[in-house]
């Protein structure tokens, strides 16, 4: 659409000139989403800095985040280890974790923002991202110069993301798995977003499967959108959990089938158990030297799930999982690939 000139009739037939009808209107209208755009490079650091108003539940948030990986006494080296890995968990932290109340850190600054100094357009924006929660989010269209349409791998609707230096590194039908945080018109990525291309997209959908299947032994209506508000840490797992190599893609493999056979021992241990035998998940028994046991081809032993556990520690692949770097509106920038748990390909 051309613009409008000062002097020119405004468009809305009051036969006055722009200057002197809507022109003042549209000019702050255009200030004013502006600001929303910008406001998440100042909001961002702000929520960060008041976190520790929650440090007594870090400990075991930082733990189920990594799936037992590290600790808090591990959080100052969590650079070293995992790309941006201080970032990505303290942004699922204050966006996903909930307290007793089943509020999170996001949402109980929203109720209490005492402290945080936020300009108008900040706590405007603040107030849209009590929903957000880290999920995947599937690439329908790429806008050169301008951004990305996303998709909710799991849910309805398109949203906008506005970020011109992403769009360069992305290809439609690819995955970012991110906090995805509105302000204005557009949205951001808030912290980091792990990319994953197309030939992991079916894995993810049946590893997210397993966790529904799990939730609804408890809540047989359970959906996705459920999973997502509960159990956003198993996107990072999945993550972590990337093949380095093609030929090691059977790795995925085995992390959906461990999964899916230790939410099944959990469900036992709690009194839940299959509707049909010939359908059960494999069992986890104490006694490997059992030979009523050792013949079951449906029993793991100790030891077989001791051999498949490398499923949850291996690190992702140079061309199957980036991290994105972002600050707010045309931010993003490509980290290096995640390494094998020492500095190699990591940030300076």
């Amino acid at each position: 659409m051309p613009s409008i000139g000062r002097n020119d009739p405004c468009p809305c037939g009051s036969g006055k000139k722009y200057k002197n009808c809507h022109g003042p209107i549209d000019a702050e209208r255009a200030t004013a989403e502006r600001k929303l755009k910008q406001a998440p490079d100042t909001l961002l650091p702000k929520i960060m800095d008041a976190l520790d108003r929650f440090g007594m539940e870090l400990p075991a948030a930082l733990g189920t985040f990594w799936n037992g990986a590290y600790n808090v006494q591990d959080i100052k080296e969590l650079d070293q280890h995992e790309d941006r890995g201080s970032e990505r968990f303290l942004t699922w932290f204050a966006f996903d974790v909930a307290d007793e109340l089943g509020h999170t850190p996001v949402q109980r600054l929203i109720a209490e923002p005492e402290g945080l100094e936020l300009t108008e357009a900040e706590a405007q924006v603040l107030a849209g991202w009590t929903n957000v929660r880290l999920q995947p989010y599937e690439i329908v269209e790429i806008r050169k110069g301008k951004g990305l349409q996303l998709r909710p791998l799991f849910g309805d609707g398109k949203l906008e993301l506005e970020d011109h230096k992403a769009a360069k590194r992305v290809e439609v039908g690819e995955v970012l798995i991110t906090h995805l945080v509105p302000a204005g018109s557009a949205n951001y990525v808030a912290g980091a977003a792990a990319h994953l291309t197309a030939d992991t997209v079916e894995k993810l959908r049946e590893f997210a499967d397993v966790h529904v299947q799990d939730l609804r032994r408890d809540n047989p209506d359970a959906t996705p959108a459920d999973l997502i508000r509960s159990r956003s840490y198993i996107f990072n797992h999945f993550v972590m959990a990337l093949p380095r190599e093609e030929q090691e893609i059977g790795k995925l493999d085995e992390l959906v089938a461990m999964t899916r056979a230790t939410l099944n021992v959990t469900a036992e241990q709690i009194g839940f158990g299959s509707s049909n035998p010939e359908q059960a998940m494999p069992v986890i028994r104490e006694t490997p030297d059992d030979p009523n046991v050792q013949d079951d081809p449906n029993v793991q032993t100790e030891a077989d799930v001791d051999a498949d556990s490398d499923a949850n520690v291996v690190t992702g692949a140079i061309d199957t999982a980036q991290v994105f770097e972002t600050g707010g509106p045309s931010n993003a920038k490509p980290a290096a690939a995640r390494s094998s748990g020492d500095d190699e390909g990591q940030d300076d």
